[in-house]
């Protein structure tokens, strides 16, 4: 799952979340906020029973995709 979910991540195009932390489940992201925590909370509390996978995107993200 998280291969599948990296693999999709790093072709999308995340720059509305530059400097976000983003939960992705699957292939969507489902929250995404500055702090960590939060965005984890409110994935969990909208997905209870899936996988989520959390990432930093930074600020520049045409630098690295």
């Amino acid at each position: 799952m998280i291969d599948k979910t990296f693999k999709w991540f790093t072709s999308a195009d995340p720059s509305k979340y530059e400097g976000q932390y983003v939960c992705i489940v699957g292939k969507k992201v489902v929250s995404a906020d500055e702090g960590p925590e939060v965005a984890y909370s409110a994935a969990r509390k909208n997905i209870p029973n899936k996988e989520i996978v959390i990432w930093k995107v930074p600020t520049s993200v045409n630098s690295i995709f």
